[in-house]
């Protein structure tokens, strides 16, 4: 009997219940399919955003400028000052670590002072960037080789990218007592402490150390130049050098360097120091990048992103003991650091280039002609037992004892026609007063002079044969100067005016080679005005002596104030 189900519907377009439930399975599977796909999803983007971020606790890194490379857009040559070196060579690091494909990156170490030397010289640049340990460096290329005319690479200086605080090093009971005494700068007089200078011709930190002494001293030349030669006497070659002096010295003994240097002497020394933060003024020497004015656009968009990597490596500048640009100690900086806070300023690099330039014309050797009156006026009494050329003799001598014994004097006098027409005669030749019998005949000559004394003053005519002969003698590396002495009015009528002196003195100035005219002049008959333009027209000084005592303090004066000329107060 055959079963007929009413109004069933045609087997093509009414599903089974076997049909429905595999129908209702699929669309549960296509349901926990979707469902496990938007949580992978989700796994994935959660998961991105922990690797672009980092780890809790880890900084979050900067993925607006991501690209689809990590290399570099260019090759780069980077020079780099070995105080540097290290935090240049990570953040390198950090840069190329996409492989052999990308552009290449080579980095050379070399003192700062030893790579400005050459730009001055007008060497061509050997970097694409260079990383001297202050900014001072590039300053003084350029104002090097502006000087001796020289054609030499136009560079530019960037924003600094790390900074480091000139310090005082010294043990810790040293320090104790300075630091209890608000110890600073202007303290570099006192007796009670030595302090040891690294050579600021090569050492950054003691020309910022310069003008931070002239700064605590209110620009006052005078003592600003005897603290100087005070410290010319401990000068060392290098930081180390002065750290290493300062730790083993036994009496109070300061090293003038930077907070990462003593850091870097580090706590294995046999005699720890500590740094001391000057109480007055808190000088920083900053670290900037230094391209040339001619690099390429790829070039320089290179160079930006090291500038990024290493201005912004935190942690990274901690490691190498230095200071981000702004000043702020971070995590791994001296112990006391924080006293400094960041009150410590970036030294001026123009300004510290200048303080390094009268540094070295302080203390480098002398090369001097001394150019004494000997007109009969020489004679006239001033005292009741002396005249007025006793009184120079004594201050002469004085003024020899004064110079180093790597100076070198000759000794010229001028009167009306001395030898036929000429108002000029050579009674010493150069020597150095380190020989002594040089020194000796020298000094003999000075006590000597009153036999020599006679005739009128040929003052124009002789101070142009001296500055003639310094020039064709020229000797570099030295002082070459030519220090008058004379109690006058020029009275040889057959020689030089004064307009004709000066513009024979114009057309011999080289700024190269200069050559400067000291001079002094001696009681209320000498023609200041005219000594004082001689002095001008040759970039050097003049002075006066009004009063017999006043004899000894100006000649003395005149010879140890020579780099502070023609400004000394």
């Amino acid at each position: 009997m055959v079963r007929v189900q009413p109004n069933t519907p045609d087997s093509g377009s009414a599903p089974t219940r076997a049909a429905a439930r595999a129908a209702q399975q699929r669309r549960r599977s296509l349901i926990l399919v979707g469902v496990i796909l938007v949580l992978a999803v989700a796994v994935a983007v959660v998961l991105g955003a922990f690797f672009l971020r980092g780890a809790p606790g880890e900084p979050e890194q900067d993925t607006s400028s991501a690209s689809t490379s990590d290399c570099l857009p260019a090759s780069l040559r980077i020079t780099a000052d070995p105080a540097v070196a290290g935090a240049v060579e990570a953040a390198v690091a950090d840069l190329t670590r996409s492989g052999a494909d990308c552009p290449g990156v080579t980095i050379s170490v070399e003192d700062s002072s030893a790579t400005a030397a050459a730009l001055a010289a007008g060497s061509v640049p050997e970097f694409d960037v260079w990383v001297p340990d202050s900014a001072m460096w590039p300053a003084r290329a350029t104002g090097q080789a502006e000087l001796t005319g020289v054609d030499a690479a136009e560079l530019v200086v960037g924003d600094p990218v790390a900074s480091t605080p000139v310090v005082f090093a010294a043990t810790e009971a040293t320090a104790a007592a300075l630091q209890a005494t608000g110890a600073g700068f202007s303290s570099l007089a006192s007796p009670s402490v030595a302090a040891v200078l690294p050579d600021p011709s090569t050492v950054a930190a003691s020309s910022a150390a310069l003008l931070a002494l002239q700064t605590a001293v209110a620009g006052d030349a005078r003592v600003f130049t005897a603290i100087a030669l005070g410290l010319d006497t401990g000068v060392v070659p290098t930081a180390a050098d002065a750290l290493a002096a300062a730790s083993t010295a036994t009496t109070p003994t300061i090293a003038v360097t930077t907070e990462q240097a003593v850091l870097e002497y580090g706590e294995d020394a046999g005699t720890p120091l500590v740094p001391i933060y000057p109480a007055d003024v808190k000088p920083a020497v900053s670290v900037s990048l230094v391209t040339l004015a001619d690099a390429s656009d790829d070039t320089l968009a290179a160079v930006k992103e090291f500038s990024v990597a290493l201005a912004g490596g935190s942690d990274r500048l901690a490691e190498f003991g230095l200071r981000d640009a702004a000043g702020n100690a971070l995590g791994s900086t001296a112990e006391g650091a924080e006293d400094a806070g960041t009150a410590s300023e970036p030294v001026d690099s123009a300004n510290q280039a200048e303080a390094l330039r009268t540094w070295q014309m302080l203390t480098a050797p002398s090369r001097m002609l001394s150019l004494n009156d000997v007109s009969g006026s020489m004679l006239q009494p001033v005292t009741a037992d002396m005249r007025r050329i006793d009184l120079f003799e004594q201050a002469a001598v004085r003024a020899i004892n004064s110079l180093s014994a790597d100076s070198s004097l000759a000794t010229w006098v001028f009167s009306s026609r001395r030898i036929g027409g000429q108002d000029w005669q050579e009674i010493v030749p150069f020597g150095p007063l380190g020989d002594p019998a040089h020194k000796q005949r020298t000094i003999d000559t000075a006590n000597g002079l009153d036999s020599l004394v006679g005739g009128g003053t040929g003052l124009y005519d002789s101070v142009l044969a001296a500055v003639q002969y310094m020039r064709e003698t020229y000797v570099p590396g030295q002082v070459n100067l030519v220090l008058l002495n004379t109690d006058g009015y020029n009275e040889d009528d057959e020689g030089l005016d004064l307009p004709g002196l000066l513009a024979q003195l114009e057309t011999l100035r080289d700024p190269a080679k200069p050559v400067a005219v000291i001079a002094i002049g001696y009681g209320p008959d000498t023609d200041q005005a005219a000594l004082e333009q001689i002095a001008a027209a040759t970039d050097g000084a003049a002075y006066q002596a009004l009063q017999p005592t006043d004899i000894g303090t100006v000649l003395v004066d005149a010879v140890t104030q020579r780099g502070c000329r023609p400004n000394c107060g």
